[in-house]
């Protein structure tokens, strides 16, 4: 897919346009754009969504290098419900590839939410600390941090719900997340199990071996009559 080279290239030519046009900080966010497009590299997301999510992440960063946030208010929360939404969806890629974690549908929107207003409190975090270190103009009065955790807790639950649905449809990741029981792979791989019959391949039919293996009779010898 060309467009999805071409996403993947943008984010370390962002970084050599920031280090020539702009300063240390836009240097810096673009380094942070690098290290998700990495993970996004890295993580099954397909090429829509790993398409999307650099897209929005190289939004975001360029938007704070042109200082469109401060410009337009409104602005801030569109890019926070975006920017969580697909860092969160993404969070939930990385935790349910691995095989030992299986969510039912539900289970993974709760996950997904919490991971993704989790990064909307870090990203506060971050702000603030940008504003008392490097840029004293960085927006970080009481509404707009509560406005933008609110922002990024709506774009965390919209990505686990759109993720939940996608995994109904998508037999591969149906298999990480449940649509119907947490439980039930496990069900299926005991129900599947071979059970060894000591009668078939013929090693007596005495209680012996048969009381040991099926516990249905103990261990009596036979008694013969003279």
């Amino acid at each position: 897919m060309p467009g999805l080279l071409a996403v993947r290239l943008a984010a370390p030519a962002s970084v050599v346009l920031a280090a020539v046009f702009a300063d240390a900080v836009g240097v810096a966010i673009m380094a942070l754009v690098c290290l998700g497009t990495v993970l996004a590299w890295r993580a099954p997301l397909g090429a829509r969504a790993e398409v999307a999510t650099n897209g929005v992440l190289l939004l975001a960063a360029w938007s704070s290098v042109w200082r469109l946030y401060e410009r337009w208010g409104v602005w801030d929360l569109v890019v926070h419900l975006l920017a969580t939404a697909v860092l969160a969806h993404l969070a939930g890629v990385l935790l349910t590839r691995r095989p030992t974690v299986r969510l039912g549908r539900w289970p993974y929107v709760v996950v997904v939410t919490a991971l993704g207003t989790s990064l909307a409190v870090v990203w506060e975090y971050l702000e603030l600390v940008g504003n008392a270190l490097v840029d004293p103009t960085v927006n970080v009065g009481y509404t707009d941090t509560v406005s933008d955790i609110a922002a990024g807790n709506v774009g965390a639950l919209l990505a686990g719900l759109l993720g939940a649905s996608a995994a109904v449809a998508d037999p591969a990741r149906a298999r990480r997340v449940d649509t119907d029981d947490p439980t039930r792979g496990l069900r299926d791989e005991l129900r599947q199990e071979p059970v060894h019959d000591e009668r078939a391949d013929g090693r007596g039919s005495g209680g012996g071996v048969r009381g040991v293996v099926r516990g249905a009779q103990p261990l009596v010898p036979e008694h013969r009559e003279a």
